[in-house]
Order: structure tokens, then C-alpha cells, then sequence
């Protein structure tokens, strides 16, 4: 009786192995995702900090109204490559989608997207495209 009981526990093991294992790997493509989207996020804020460096500072002086100088997008787009190395390694590319001043608060948003669609594994729920935005303000004097 004995000699049929014999490997029982290797079945086992090579069991709890393969699950480990799968837990492990699920794990670690999670947290890619998480620092790639981090990666988003600090490319948003350098953007947002480049935008903001591109006020016209005379025409807010002559009518009190924030106005960016024409290269604002191209320099918020290069602040946003710069600061995205781990994206950039792995060739997916950061997008500066949009610029928005609030007049009143003097507050300057920048939306960056990423596709991540290459990172994540078709068996994880992540939507790909990634989409954030990155605020900066103002302080400038009307003098």
C-alpha cells in the first residue's frame, strides 16, 4: 500500500510551485503599471512647470490676462520627454494633449497621455491609453 502513496507530494509541490509562480509574475507586470503610470504623472507636473515658464509676461503686465508664448506646447512636450526615461526606454511616447489656464486662480492644468497598452498582458483589466494632468501656478506680479 505504501509503494502507491510514493510522489504524491512532488504532484503537490510542482502545484504550489506553478501558482506561486503565476502570482508572482502577475505581480511584478502590476507593478509596472503602477510605475508607469507614475511616470505619466511626473511627466504631467514637468510639463505643467514648463507651461508655466512660457507666460507672456508683458502682455499680462499691459491687460492682466495670462497669455503663453507660441512655443508653450513644443517646451511642455520636451519637460514632458525628459522627464518620462522609463517610458522612453521601452519606446512608448508621452503626449501633451492639452494646455488650460484658469484666469482667476492663475492656474495653469497640462493633460499628458501615454498608451501603456504595450505593458499590460490582455488577462489584466487596464484600459492602455493613460491620461493625466499636471498643474502648475502662476506668480507673476502686474508691476
Amino acid at each position: 500500500m505504501r509503494k502507491l502513496e510514493r510522489g504524491q507530494m512532488t504532484i503537490c509541490f510542482v502545484l504550489i510551485l506553478t501558482g506561486l509562480l503565476l502570482l508572482t509574475a502577475v505581480g511584478i507586470e502590476i507593478g509596472r503599471i503602477v510605475y508607469a503610470r507614475g511616470e505619466v504623472g511626473k511627466a504631467a507636473d514637468a510639463a505643467a512647470l514648463a507651461a508655466v515658464s512660457r507666460v507672456d509676461v508683458a502682455y499680462y503686465r499691459e491687460t492682466g490676462e495670462i497669455h503663453f508664448l507660441p512655443d508653450v506646447y513644443a517646451t511642455a512636450q520636451n519637460y514632458a520627454a525628459m522627464n518620462s526615461t522609463f517610458l522612453q526606454r521601452r519606446h512608448i511616447g508621452v503626449a501633451v494633449t492639452g494646455i488650460i489656464v484658469d484666469q482667476a486662480t492663475q492656474m495653469v492644468s497640462v493633460m499628458v497621455t501615454a498608451d501603456l497598452s504595450s505593458l499590460i498582458p490582455g488577462i489584466l483589466p487596464f484600459a492602455g491609453v493613460y491620461s493625466i494632468t499636471g498643474y502648475a501656478k502662476t506668480r507673476i506680479d502686474s508691476k
